[in-house]
């Protein structure tokens, strides 16, 4: 099993110390393994500070650069590995607030366990948090970018794609799900079996397939099996749907890549309405679906319509796309497509209205 993050309440009052808790018992229950210290610990990843009183202000100008810190202050504060969050904060954003950093936080330990690049003494290296600021039921949160820009200061485009990555488990899944293929994948003592055929994934525990999501792609051991291999091994496992893990896998492990062969500039549309009770529900997600729902509409031009950030929508589409959601073949300037109603309904429609006025 992966080592627990550590987290380091710094300073907390009992009510933050209390929502800390909370969230981080929540955060283990979604299986994002990670271990509360005693107060003013100092030897924690990630350090939770009150920063409006002298211990936690002290410890703040204390910390190395290498340590995260998510600061609670009513001021408005900057800097290195600094999330700033504003009090009064409630469980369900101390939750997630942790979701994020720990996500990130344990895909960069992953990253340099991979190229055997060594982190601080605390194993807590500069995690890539950029520059924004989020505005959530009235409490406000930024996060500092913890590298400087690049020379080159010229944004990616809206048409420009990052360098293709290598496979990852997403790509294995969709793969499944497309060629009704079935997998066996192994991380340590951790395996899932992938059944495309059927669309189920089964697993001993429910936490399986998060731990397997977080783990660097080369130590997976990845094997096609056949069917009859499925069926044999997957009894008495848990079994979940594929298309939640798809889902899963496209939202939270994108980054920013769209799948190869699709385009930013192509129109799209939303098919059906994702399930937003089983896959988890995000606001943002809610405005992608209506507005996709709606119209054909390129990805670039829902970027702009929406508001949302383009990773965000990247992640969004390729999920939606992976479960079987989008449909690639409308045009904005398709004549059977107006204000998101099929040509054929209002066909039937006018055909209706006519044989009510005696014109048929």
């Amino acid at each position: 099993m992966p080592k627990p993050l550590r987290i380091s309440p710094i300073a907390l009052d009992p009510t933050n110390r209390k929502v800390l808790k909370v969230a981080v018992d929540l955060i283990n229950d979604d299986g994002i393994a990670s271990l509360l210290l005693p107060d003013n610990s100092p030897h924690g990843h990630l350090l939770v500070i009150d920063a409006d009183n002298d211990i936690g202000r002290q410890v703040l100008e204390e910390s190395r650069d290498g340590q995260v810190k998510l600061v609670l202050s009513e001021k408005r504060l900057e800097g290195k590995n600094l999330i700033w969050q504003e009090p009064p904060v409630r469980v369900t954003d101390m939750q997630e607030l942790l979701t994020r950093i720990c996500l990130r936080m344990k895909a960069t330990f992953a990253t340099q366990k991979a190229m055997n690049t060594p982190a601080d003494n605390n194993e807590s290296a500069a995690v890539p948090l950029s520059t924004k600021t989020a505005k959530t039921e009235g409490t406000r949160t930024t996060e500092a970018a913890t590298t400087p820009p690049p020379a080159n200061t010229t944004s990616l485009e809206d048409t420009q794609e990052p360098a293709a990555p290598s496979k990852s488990l997403f790509h294995i899944l969709l793969s499944a799900r497309q060629q009704k293929a079935c997998y066996q994948v192994r991380f340590d003592t951790i395996w899932l079996l992938i059944g495309g055929h059927n669309g189920t994934v089964a697993s001993k525990n429910e936490t399986d397939a998060k731990t397997i999501m977080m783990a660097p792609f080369k130590k997976l051991y990845i094997e096609q099996i056949d069917i009859v291999a499925f069926a044999k091994n997957a009894q008495e496992m848990n079994i979940s749907t594929l298309e939640s893990l798809l889902w899963q896998a496209g939202v939270d492990f994108s980054d920013g890549r769209l799948l190869e062969g699709h385009d930013m500039a192509q129109p799209v549309r939303l098919k059906a309405w994702p399930n937003f009770t089983r896959n988890g529900f995000r606001q943002s997600h809610f405005k992608l679906a209506a507005i996709m729902a709606r119209q054909p509409i390129s990805l670039k031009e829902l970027r702009k319509e929406a508001g949302v950030a383009r990773d965000e929508v990247v992640s969004f589409y390729n999920a939606a796309y992976a479960v079987g959601l989008i449909d690639r073949t409308a045009t904005a300037s398709d004549p059977g497509l107006q204000n998101g109603k099929p040509r054929t309904r209002r066909k039937s429609l006018l055909g209706m209205l006519a044989r009510k006025l005696g014109f048929r």
